[in-house]
């Protein structure tokens, strides 16, 4: 009996660490530094999120962002199926009081999700939706290319019709799941020098630090600047181990 209480204490104890860590915010700072950036970006700041899911993104955590944020990125999966619509606007809401442009891509719980009630409300709520579409950013002469891929289980990637409009000398990719960028070819790769991805959780549930995926990292592949995320929220268990709930603050800087 002793032996079964003693499992039964380590398993409530296992649980509620696993609960904490797919509550507990982690705000990743991390600076870019690239010589090829344009001059007047030079500082330009990026608050990037993904996988938010179920979760309300928590005030408290955003009030610890210091400094003037340049731009919003949301990385997909920005809600699931079963999602209140309501807490899907709060959520937007909350990042807009960061007074900074949103911009947004599709993930695949998205379109699990109500799309086209999403969509309406990220419109009403001024949400810039890059759909195989580019942004260009201009400070002055200087240009910047925000690409946006859509998401590959449900959309339809569409990398020339993405780079289509895109004038920027510059480019920062935006896409869903990593893989999409892993399945370019080496001149596809190379036209981008910034990509931003989540979708994996890094596993999300880690077991003697063995995952469904790797961790997220940030690393260079050929030349470009590569991050993917764990992501802010979870999936089918709120519960995390060997992972973080994290979001990013990424600071472009030329060398």
């Amino acid at each position: 009996m002793l032996f079964i209480a003693t499992l039964f204490g380590i398993g409530a104890i296992l649980f509620c660490y696993m609960l904490f860590l797919a509550h507990h915010d982690h705000v990743r700072y991390q600076t870019i530094r690239d010589e090829r950036l344009p001059a007047k970006f030079n500082g330009f700041k990026i608050f990037f999120i993904s996988d938010i899911h179920r979760r309300s993104i928590r005030t408290t955590t955003l009030k610890t962002i210091l400094g003037q944020i340049d731009i919003i990125v949301i990385g997909g999966d920005l809600t699931e199926k079963g999602v209140p619509l309501d807490r899907i606007r709060n959520n937007i809401k909350k990042l807009k009081n960061m007074h900074a442009p949103i911009y947004f891509i599709w993930g695949n719980n998205d379109y699990e999700a109500s799309p086209e009630k999403i969509k309406r409300m990220l419109e009403q709520e001024d949400v810039n939706i890059l759909l195989n579409a580019s942004k260009d950013l201009k400070r002055g002469d200087h240009i910047i290319s925000l690409v946006g891929l859509d998401c590959y289980r449900y959309g339809n990637v569409n990398l020339e019709a993405a780079m289509n409009e895109s004038k920027g000398r510059y480019k920062l990719l935006i896409t869903h799941d990593p893989s999409t960028y892993m399945e370019l070819n080496n001149n596809e790769k190379d036209m981008f020098h910034i990509v931003l991805a989540g979708h994996t959780h890094g596993g999300q549930i880690r077991i003697f630090g063995k995952g469904l995926y790797e961790r997220g990292k940030f690393r260079k592949i050929r030349d470009t600047n590569v991050l993917i995320s764990e992501g802010y929220g979870y999936t089918t268990l709120p519960l995390r181990l060997g992972t973080n709930a994290e979001c990013h603050i990424l600071q472009l800087k030329r060398n």
